[in-house]
């Protein structure tokens, strides 16, 4: 696929507000991929493997490259009949100043969504939320939406409201780490038929010699605090790959067959892509995983998080901050409320322990953001900073699918809501906060889904 160098100006609405004329070079892009095809059609349920090799384009100085880890899920599709499987790691690159982006799922389990598998590359627009525009036309942010931390994190939805979120980090390098802890919370929803107890949060201790990296300490508990007593992870390899620089884990008994792919930014930030979606792992969603907790036989799931702080966080001032991210709740056939929102926090000051905010009309960041959605951090853990135990997350409930249930409430209109408890994550790279909150959404026991349904919010400060 090859396109010629073109011209265009578009005028858009930036996620601050007011019109902007911006003048947008697409450059030539040639991209050979070769695609291994065993039964598959091009949508989900098919398995495939992409050369090693970067998207190619026209990122400049001012580019950052990040790798992420994606849900592995069950998803209802608009006719409520149709399973989505999404997972595996992803490499993408963000250059603001250059109008310029790239993405591509290496690691996947047949996808929906970006047709072909191919990297989309366009333009990066506005402010705050980064509208993310093809080259092929259409309109503005027909690619999905990014938030970048510039040389640290990144988030990305890779499509349209339906497709589950990337969470990313920087893969400048291998960092040298002495007895590093990172706490972190799982990424998404067991699929439909996996009954089997997951991780909900939990930690690990990361150090390195050389390229060598040691997984020491690992904890893993459930929504209920429930510790899973993982398996020891064995150590793995830091080095350069076709996602970047990451940590990889050779798949063993320790990690239930799958490959591990790890990744911490500068600053703190951490993911581990446990193998979910892999597509040497051809029947993923059946395979028997191993004893950590995290495994199970519809695969593994993601975990992102932040370095623990080293000390108590003033959650007073973690709910007064200004926050912008994804609220991600796969399974949506009870609340009918879309898979993957942008999200903005702070509108309304904090108060105690609780936070305000909501999602965008019409999924549009050009408009005022809701504030029909509380976070309630609770206390912080006396042991752990940074770890909250007792999250309550309320969120508008306008089908009644809460209500008549011990999770179901009502706002101060009276509105229906439903009321989910979970955990949450907080750091402060670089002196900033991060919130990653997992809270167990249990409406979707009323669809048959897993006991272990979770709400996830990404949140950064601003």
């Amino acid at each position: 696929m090859k396109q010629s160098k073109t011209q265009k100006k578009v005028t858009l609405k930036s996620a601050g507000g007011g019109n902007q004329a911006i003048a947008i070079s697409l450059s030539a892009l040639t991209l050979s991929i070769s695609l291994l095809v065993a039964g598959c059609s091009g949508g989900s349920g098919g398995s495939g493997s992409l050369a090693p090799q970067q998207p190619a384009g026209t990122q400049g100085a001012t580019a950052h490259s990040y790798v992420g880890t994606q849900s592995l899920d069950g998803s209802f599709g608009t006719n409520l009949l149709v399973a989505y499987r999404y997972g595996g790691t992803w490499a993408m690159t963000l250059d603001q100043t250059g109008e310029y982006f790239s993405y591509q799922n290496f690691g996947h389990q047949g996808y929906s969504g970006i047709a072909g598998n191919t990297p989309e590359v366009g333009t990066l627009s506005g402010t705050g939320f980064l509208p993310l525009d093809a080259t092929s036309g259409g309109t503005i942010g027909d690619a999905g939406y990014a938030f970048e931390v510039p040389g640290d994190a990144a988030l990305l939805r890779p499509g349209d409201d339906t497709i589950a979120p990337v969470i990313a980090v920087s893969t400048n390098g291998c960092p040298t780490l002495s007895s590093t802890t990172y706490q972190f919370v799982s990424l998404g929803t067991p699929a439909l038929t996996d009954q089997n107890t997951h991780v909900a949060y939990g930690s690990v201790q990361l150090s390195s010699s050389g390229a060598t990296w040691s997984f020491n300490n690992l904890n893993m508990y459930t929504f209920t605090g429930t510790a899973l007593a993982p398996t020891a992870l064995p150590t793995g390899n830091c080095g350069y790959t076709q996602l970047g620089y990451v940590v990889s884990t050779s798949p063993s008994t320790a990690t239930g067959g799958f490959s591990l792919t790890t990744a911490v930014s500068p600053n703190g930030y951490f993911l581990m892509d446990q193998g979910q979606g892999e597509p040497a792992n051809s029947n993923v969603l059946e395979t028997a995983g191993g004893g950590s907790g995290s495994f199970g036989p519809t695969g593994p799931l993601g975990l992102v998080g932040v370095e623990q702080p080293s000390s108590q966080m003033n959650t007073g001032s973690v709910v007064a901050g200004k926050y912008l991210g994804f609220e991600y709740d796969d399974a949506d056939v009870s609340l009918r409320r879309a898979g993957t929102l942008p999200v903005s926090f702070g509108q309304t000051a904090g108060s105690g322990t609780v936070m305000t905010g909501g999602s965008y009309p019409n999924d549009d960041v050009t408009q005022t953001p809701l504030t029909n959605v509380t976070i309630d951090l609770g206390q912080q853990d006396a042991k752990n900073n940074g770890l909250y135990t007792g999250v309550t997350v309320t969120v508008p409930d306008t089908f009644a699918a809460c209500a008549s249930t011990p999770f179901g409430g009502a706002d101060a209109n009276g509105n229906p809501t439903c009321i989910f408890h979970g955990d949450a994550i907080v750091g402060q790279p670089n002196g900033k906060y991060a919130i990653f909150v997992t809270v167990n959404d249990v409406s979707q026991v009323i669809s048959h889904y897993t006991a272990d349904a979770a709400l996830n919010f990404f949140l950064y400060q601003q």
